[in-house]
């Protein structure tokens, strides 16, 4: 059996050739050693561990093995009768997901290599273009719950893979997104819809009129009901301070329901009132009251303003400059505040309560003097 192998005797040759002659000899006298094993083993549930305990036995091969990896395997009903190592090894790991490696006289029991599984992604390919019929450069089309996507060339074609029964997303900025179902066609022609979306706002200016604020030539800021009526007080006034820019509002000292000043882009006269004029639904509203009192005057001055519910207030807006507020006359120099009360509404009947309470107590009270002398 041994083969006849040609050695060159030289002075530096004689003992690498020696040792591989021998190592030659090891191997194959190891490999009829392993064909001559014959295993037996008839047994009925027997585990795979205790199958390869009997085979490292009766083989003389050290076997070794991960026990957590083999020790949920179902047993076996084995009936080998003197079969062959490569036979009897197949045989007990039949169906547990791993298999053997032989070196020498050393088995090692190891998972067995996943296989991969044929792709059941198709090509898919087409043309993304607008409602013209314009190629769309740079679309994102991505397949959902993947990180697969690809984009749009020049002229707005685009290849990408996907499952059948996946769904591709056509984004692209300006423009509606889109969803296309992969079926069994390879072809997927999509137009994409101008997304249209104009955020204009819109406000109330001099005698009710409304217009678009970017068309407007003058500064106007709108304040909404929600603003106002989420923070509760006596005065409705005192609630826009810090939501309007360049606007300055003081609370008078004398108590719930004080006057309030209201100055827009600081004062205008050092003689006259700065404060601003108010316009509900239109109509210009003289403030009654606001003035305070003459000197060591202990009465506390409120204004009409404060006896408006601010719960039936819509919208309320700021004319902060002259010629925002031209058509009220001298009266608006200051600004004008142009308050917008709501109205009925067709739908179901609607009843909003709400409810507030402040307390106040003074500081310091005034001592009065209740004995006389006579004089």
């Amino acid at each position: 059996m041994l083969q006849n192998y040609t050695f060159i005797a030289d002075k530096r040759g004689v003992r690498r050739s020696f040792l591989l002659f021998f190592s030659l000899f090891l191997l194959q006298v190891t490999a009829f050693a392993q064909n001559d094993v014959r295993i037996t083993i008839r047994e009925n549930n027997i585990t795979v561990i205790e199958a390869l305990k009997k085979v490292e036995k009766q083989s003389g091969l050290s076997i070794g093995y991960n026990n957590s990896l083999l020790r949920d395997k179902p047993a076996l009903n084995l009936n080998l009768d003197k079969a062959g190592l490569d036979y009897s090894l197949s045989t007990i790991l039949k169906g547990t997901g791993c298999t053997y490696e032989l070196k020498g006289k050393y088995i090692k029991i190891i998972p067995q290599p996943a296989q991969e599984k044929p792709s059941s992604d198709k090509q898919i390919k087409g043309k993304v273009t607008d409602e013209t019929g314009e190629p769309l450069i740079g679309v994102n089309i991505q397949v959902q719950g993947s990180a697969s996507g690809v984009i749009s060339d020049i002229e707005g074609r685009y290849s990408i893979e996907a499952p059948v029964g996946s769904t591709l997303n056509f984004t692209y900025i300006g423009y509606t997104p889109q969803n296309v179902k992969v079926t069994d066609r390879s072809v997927y022609n999509v137009t994409l819809a101008t997304a249209v979306e104009q955020l204009n706002e819109v406000v109330v200016t001099a005698l009710g009129i409304k217009r678009e604020q970017k068309a407007l030539s003058y500064n106007v800021q709108q304040v909404k009901a929600d603003e106002i009526s989420g923070i509760k007080d006596a005065n409705f006034i005192n609630s826009l301070n810090g939501k309007v820019a360049g606007v300055t509002i003081n609370s008078s000292s004398s108590g719930v329901g004080g006057a309030s000043k209201v100055v827009m882009r600081g004062a205008k006269s050092i003689e006259q009132s700065s404060n601003a004029l108010y316009v509900i639904d239109g109509i210009p509203m003289y403030n009654f009251g606001g003035g305070g009192g003459m000197e060591f005057d202990s009465r506390g001055a409120t204004e009409s303003i404060a006896d408006i519910n601010p719960d039936d207030i819509e919208s309320i807006s700021v004319l902060t400059g002259a010629a925002a507020a031209a058509l009220y006359g001298s009266n608006a120099a200051n600004g004008a505040i142009v308050i917008t009360t709501k109205r009925g509404q067709v739908g179901k009947l609607q009843v909003t309560v709400n409810s507030n309470t402040e307390f106040a107590r003074p500081f310091v009270l005034p001592e009065f003097q209740n004995r006389y002398g006579t004089g």
